[in-house]
C-alpha cells in the first residue's frame, strides 16, 4: 500500500504518538494537534492529520530543551479544552454541580460507590486556628495529612482501594483541622462555611461552598498534579504523594493566587486605581481562550448571596476585557465568594487544597502502575 507523505490516518497518528485514539482527539480539542476532515472512497467523512506535525510532536515528547519541559500523559480523570469545556470522568462539571454534592463528585472521580473516610486515622478534633495566627490555614491541612499518615498501618499500600480511602480520609482530616468539626456535624461544605464565613450560615452559603469544592476537584495536568504523579512514580506512599501535590499547589501561581485575586477585587470595590500595565490576578488562563467555565458556574451561585457584589464584579470583568483582553478565571469567583460571605482571607486556598486532594489521589492511582517513567534529564552548561 502506498504511503501518503502528507497525511496520516487517526490510527497512524495515535500509533506515532504512542497514545490511544481518544487521547489523540483530546489533543485535537486542546489545540495541540490540528485535524483535517476528508472523505474516503465511499464518501464517508474521515479525520486525517498532517504528517509533519505529528512527527514533530512525537519528537518533541522525547527531546530535552533548555528551559522547556513538555509532558504529555494520558489520563481519564478530567478533560478540558480551550473553548471552555471541563469534565470529570466524562461527566460535564455543570451536570455534576446540578446533580449532587462535593462528596458525590469526589466518589465519582475516585471511581468508588460512596464518600467514606476512615475515622480511625483522622486526628482528634481540636480548636481551629485563631484568625490572627492563621496566616496560612492550608498549613494545618498539610500537618493533618502528615499526622494521619503516621498512624496508617497500611501506609505503604499503593492499591487503588487504599488510595481512595487515603484521599477521603485526607480531606476529612484537613476539614477537622480547619473547623474542629467531625463528619457527624455535616458535609464538608457545611462545616467549612460555618467555620470560615462570618456571615450567617444559610443554605445558599453552603451551596456556594459545595459548588466551589466540586469545581476544584481536578483540572488535568497542573504542576501539583505532576508533583503527585512524580512522587507516585517512585512509589512514595499515597499520603506522601498527596502531600507532594499539596505542597506544590501552595504558591502564588496556584492555590495562593486566590488571595491575590481577592486583593484586586477589594481594590476595585474600594475605588482604588488598579495596575492596568500588568496582568491582573484573577484573569486569564493558560488553556481557556474565553472565561473559565468554573468562574461562570460559581459566580452564578455567589449572586444568590450578594447580587450587587456580583454586578460590580461583572463590571470589573468588562473593564479588564476592554483594557487587557483577559477573561475571569475561577480565582476571581472564589475571591467574590470570600467577600460575599465575609470569610477568612484564606477561605479560597482552603477550599482549593481540600478539593484538589481528591484529584491528586486519582492521578496517583493512574501513575502507580507505571513506575519511574517520569525520570527527567538535566542539561548542564560547563564553563
Amino acid at each position: 500500500m502506498s504511503i501518503d507523505r502528507h497525511w496520516m490516518t487517526a490510527d497512524e497518528a495515535s500509533a506515532a504518538l504512542g497514545v490511544r485514539k481518544q487521547t489523540l482527539y483530546a489533543y485535537v480539542s486542546r489545540g495541540l494537534v490540528p485535524r483535517d476532515v476528508a472523505h474516503d472512497n465511499d464518501g464517508r467523512r474521515v479525520s486525517r492529520f498532517d504528517r509533519s506535525h505529528i512527527v514533530a510532536l512525537a519528537a518533541e515528547r522525547s527531546r530535552a530543551r533548555a528551559g522547556v519541559l513538555t509532558v504529555l500523559i494520558e489520563s481519564d480523570v478530567s478533560a478540558l479544552d480551550p473553548e471552555g469545556r471541563l469534565a470529570f470522568r466524562g461527566h460535564s462539571i455543570a451536570d455534576l454541580v446540578d446533580r449532587g454534592s462535593f462528596e458525590d463528585a469526589a466518589a465519582l472521580v475516585l471511581q468508588t460507590d460512596r464518600y467514606q473516610p476512615q475515622p480511625a486515622l483522622i486526628p482528634e478534633a481540636s480548636d481551629p486556628l485563631p484568625v490572627e495566627t492563621a496566616s496560612r490555614r492550608s498549613d494545618a491541612i498539610r500537618a493533618a495529612v502528615l499526622t494521619a499518615a503516621a498512624t496508617d498501618p497500611d501506609r505503604g499500600n499503593t492499591s487503588a482501594i487504599h488510595c481512595v480511602s487515603v484521599a477521603m480520609t485526607a480531606v476529612e482530616a484537613g476539614c477537622v483541622a480547619i473547623t474542629g468539626l467531625t463528619l457527624e456535624s455535616g458535609s464538608v461544605a457545611a462545616r467549612l462555611s460555618s467555620a470560615l464565613a462570618r456571615s450567617a450560615t444559610t443554605p445558599a452559603l453552603v451551596r456556594c461552598f459545595d459548588v466551589a469544592l466540586t469545581l476544584l476537584i481536578d483540572h488535568e495536568l497542573t504542576a501539583s498534579t505532576l508533583a503527585t504523579r512524580t512522587a507516585a512514580s517512585v512509589q512514595a506512599d499515597p499520603w506522601m504523594a498527596i502531600l507532594a501535590g499539596q505542597c506544590a499547589m501552595s504558591g502564588p501561581r496556584q492555590a495562593g493566587a486566590i488571595q491575590l485575586a481577592g486583593d484586586v477585587l477589594r481594590r476595585w470595590l474600594d475605588g482604588t486605581v488598579l495596575d492596568w500595565d500588568n496582568p491582573l490576578p484573577g484573569f486569564g488562563h493558560r488553556v481557556y481562550v474565553g472565561p473559565d467555565p468554573r468562574y461562570e458556574l460559581l459566580i452564578t451561585e455567589v449572586a444568590h448571596l450578594d447580587a450587587e457584589l456580583v454586578r460590580r464584579v461583572e463590571g470589573l470583568c468588562i473593564e479588564v476585557v476592554r483594557r487587557q483582553s483577559r477573561y475571569p478565571n475561577v480565582d476571581l469567583a472564589l475571591a467574590a465568594l470570600t467577600v460575599a460571605a465575609d470569610a477568612d482571607p484564606n477561605c479560597g486556598e482552603v477550599l482549593f487544597t481540600l478539593a484538589r486532594t481528591i484529584g491528586l489521589a486519582a492521578h496517583a492511582i493512574e501513575e502507580y502502575p507505571h513506575r519511574l517513567r517520569l525520570r527527567m534529564r538535566a542539561l548542564t552548561s560547563h564553563p
